[in-house]
């Protein structure tokens, strides 16, 4: 079946009337291919599409990356990883490489072409694992946090690190979508930092406090925010995801002053994914488009909500649609194509879901 396109932020705001609209589509998704390629046991820590949305990489606690051919709908190959494990990769500016962070052996980050399976480049520096790894939407920089209390940024043309920031782990760092600013999440600060990068050793130029009394972990003394696990910008830049490990993730004003603590919240509607779940890079993500929400709920499936709707008075999105639950494993990785109306699902499988008739079934 062919996946169609779907508008970038730009062309749905310009040409919303020539182009597919989520808002028709979103509640017709389904899970239409599953895929069961690592190793009993195993589970999915990691999901990436490249820049054009024809392959999707996922990274295992077999220590293998497995590639997908999201036109095709097949598994195009798995590469093993045994010897330094490998978490978080992430496609580059072209669709044949990946970066990707180590789980054991060291902390390096390794620049890998899927052609042949072949080394491009480590990038040596971490001293403690590698929790959180995005490549720039707009050149071959990258950025790194680690259990270390550093956060790094790279360029994909040198072995080099050039720039460091000594940040209390856990934190977590993500571009918008011009490349020019980048955030770190810190949970230990409780806050989020948006710094410029052509001057990112200076202090950051907003700095946002996320707390919220309503939903602070009860399994703690004192109660904080459960763990946090992705931070994401919007494709037009206004505003940014952060997702965590307990009932509720949270949408923030990128341009809001900040003394705003969030815009709302997006809540979980059956409680958080198993905690006892392999870290991962997040179970939650923006649609293209920047209305939507697609995230986990544990082993009930997946859940869409929109910021176009309308919050209740504690500044609540509820979800609008709950989509079919593939009924086989955990939402603990979500990742929606850049190009086409295809998101993915993983835990111990991958699950493609389409915008499909509702007599669909899933198959492999």
């Amino acid at each position: 079946m062919p996946v169609p396109s779907i508008p970038t932020a730009a062309s749905a705001s310009l040409h919303s009337g020539e182009t597919v609209k989520l808002l028709e589509t979103i509640h017709r998704f389904r899970p239409s291919k599953a895929f069961q390629n690592i190793s009993q046991g195993s589970e999915i820590t990691s999901l990436d599409f490249d820049d054009k949305g024809e392959l999707c990489v996922a990274s295992s606690t077999d220590e293998t990356l497995q590639v997908y051919d999201c036109g095709s709908g097949r598994h195009q190959k798995t590469l093993f990883s045994k010897k330094y494990g490998c978490h978080l990769a992430k496609f580059t500016h072209t669709s044949t490489n990946v970066v990707y962070a180590s789980t054991k052996g060291d902390d390096t980050i390794r620049y890998l072409s899927l052609h042949d399976n072949s080394y491009i480049r480590y990038f040596r520096g971490h001293r403690r694992i590698v929790n959180s790894l995005e490549v720039s939407p707009v050149d071959d920089q990258f950025i790194s946090s680690s259990y270390d209390d550093t956060v790094r940024l790279w360029d994909l043309r040198s072995p080099n690190c050039h720039g460091i920031l000594n940040i209390s782990s856990p934190s977590i760092a993500a571009f918008d979508p011009s490349g020019i600013i980048f955030a770190v999440a810190s949970h230990t600060a409780q806050s989020i930092m948006l710094y410029d990068l052509r001057n990112y050793d200076k202090q950051p130029f907003t700095t946002f406090t996320v707390t919220d009394d309503s939903f602070l972990s009860s399994f703690s003394y004192p109660p904080r925010m459960p763990a946090w696990s992705k931070l994401e910008f919007s494709n037009d830049g206004k505003h940014m995801l952060l997702g965590t490990r307990g009932h509720a993730h949270y949408i923030i004003d990128s341009f809001a002053e900040n003394t705003a603590k969030f815009l709302y919240r997006v809540h979980r509607p059956r409680g958080p994914t198993n905690p006892n779940v392999t870290e991962t890079g997040g179970d939650v993500c923006f649609t293209p488009d920047g209305r939507y929400i697609v995230g986990g709920h544990g082993d009930r499936g997946v859940s869409v909500w929109d910021t176009a709707m309308p919050a209740d008075e504690k500044k609540t999105l509820k979800p609008v649609v709950d989509l079919a639950e593939n009924g086989r494993s955990m939402a603990a990785c979500v990742a929606f194509n850049p190009k086409t109306n295809l998101f993915a699902s993983a835990n111990k499988e991958v699950v493609n879901f389409l915008s499909l008739p509702d007599d669909w079934e899933c198959g492999h």
